[in-house]
């Protein structure tokens, strides 16, 4: 790479980078926010937990928070995984609800009996 001097314009620059050899047709593979859950993080707390209702016995309450914990969804600079995984486990029974305690919406699960 050639040196410039301070105060050299980049118009000067002999070694500038030829564009002409850049392939505008080639297809680059987008990146989607599903390509950063795992799946089976959803089956595995599927296998694990049953819906419930917030009182029944054994229930746990899966705020925002811990289901961010859990699943390990933060959010990123394509979005918020957090949105998939909740769909997830709504097509699997899961249902958002506010706690009559805290207001907040959250999931409520009890662990299965094995």
């Amino acid at each position: 790479m050639a040196k410039r001097k301070k105060n050299q314009d980049w118009d000067d620059w002999e070694d500038e980078p030829d564009t002409s050899s850049l392939q505008p047709d080639v297809e680059v593979a987008k990146v989607s926010l599903r390509d950063f859950m795992v799946p089976q993080k959803v089956s595995a707390f599927v296998r694990d937990y049953e819906p419930c209702n917030e009182g029944d016995a054994g229930y746990e309450q899966f705020d925002d928070g811990r289901l961010r914990e859990v699943f390990k969804a933060y959010v990123c600079g394509l979005g918020d995984p957090l949105k998939l995984y909740i769909d997830d486990l709504q097509a699997a029974g899961f249902r958002m609800e506010c706690s009559m305690a805290t207001g907040e919406p959250c999931i409520f699960a009890r662990r299965k009996s094995k």
